[in-house]
């Protein structure tokens, strides 16, 4: 009998009990994890702060003038469908420039 590699997906609380705040360490926090293809991120935050998934380009200039995504609901999953980079800053004026960005790889 073949034993199969586990697949499971986790479900990881981005900025665990902090949430999506301005002061978290998120590389830090990125750092801890290994992330992987079906897994999804969960983000809590508050207005004003946003969820934006933006491009490589985008993170590093905290441009969110062109977001793939941009959500304000408070409360947002993310699948991440495919490996490579993902990038997510919150689109309010002066947040990812203050910290509240985040990259990470699924390898």
């Amino acid at each position: 009998m073949a034993v199969l590699p586990s697949t499971l997906a986790t479900n990881y609380v981005v900025g665990d009990s902090a949430g999506w705040n301005l002061g978290v360490d998120f590389v830090a926090w990125v750092s801890s994890k290994t992330f992987k293809v079906q897994d999804t991120l969960h983000f809590e935050f508050t207005s004003p702060h946003t969820v934006a998934v933006v491009d490589q380009s985008a993170y590093l200039t905290c441009d969110a003038s062109h977001p793939i995504i941009n959500d304000v609901s408070g409360s947002f999953n993310f699948t991440l469908t495919a490996t490579g980079v993902y990038s997510f800053i919150s689109a309010w004026d002066g947040d990812c420039n203050a910290g509240l960005s985040m990259q990470l790889v699924v390898a």
